[in-house]
């Protein structure tokens, strides 16, 4: 169950007279029983207003927090329903028409440049410009891009780190802790013939 506490700079916000209410409509509306009527209205079980319509079998079973809400008609089944074919359909988007990119760009390389005779200068030509194409339709966020005409590199560290490997470590371990390397009894006589550590 999730319990929704209502704070400023969250949830509050104020109304057009300045008065400070909750978006998410805190506190809820109490119901003894889930019902819902011929006319549609409904309501779900909820006897303290400030708990999310939880489910009881999606709580036990997949032991995560969950919203409940039933949806009929309105603007919350319209959003569902455009985020779901939104997400099945695979929107197209900048960074998911890469390989129309690269076949329009090579397409109009090839109607409007004349090629080099050599077989290996026309197929680096091809990546070439094809790798420039994707360049020119990529987004690049402005830190990269500082951070590359500033020739800082692809990473920027605060600190500078040092490799620890596993082998030194267990080595050092044991040799401060000597009662580590020792095997379990029911290994030392289940063993046949190979040699246990406890420590792997």
């Amino acid at each position: 169950m999730q319990l929704h506490t209502c704070e400023f700079h969250r949830c509050l916000v104020p109304d057009k007279n300045g008065h400070y209410q909750c978006k998410r409509r805190a506190p809820f509306e109490l119901s003894e029983e889930d019902y819902i009527d011929e006319e549609g209205h409904w309501k779900s079980k909820r006897l303290f207003g400030f708990i999310n319509g939880w489910v009881p079998t999606i709580t036990v079973n997949a032991r995560c927090n969950n919203d409940g809400k039933l949806l009929t008609n309105g603007a919350d089944t319209k959003n569902i329903t455009f985020y779901v074919s939104v997400y099945q359909t695979k929107k197209q988007g900048k960074h998911y028409n890469m390989s129309a990119v690269l076949a329009k760009g090579y397409a109009y390389h090839s109607e409007h440049t004349a090629y080099l005779d050599s077989l290996r200068d026309n197929q680096r030509l091809m990546l070439f410009r094809l790798v420039h194409t994707i360049n020119w339709e990529q987004e690049l966020a402005t830190p990269m891009v500082v951070s590359y005409l500033m020739g800082w590199g692809d990473t920027y560290r605060s600190h500078h780190y040092t490799p620890v490997y596993w082998s030194s470590f267990i080595s050092a371990l044991l040799k401060h802790f000597p009662a580590l390397s020792r095997t379990s009894p029911a290994k030392e006589a289940d063993r046949d013939g190979t040699a246990g550590s406890s420590i792997r």
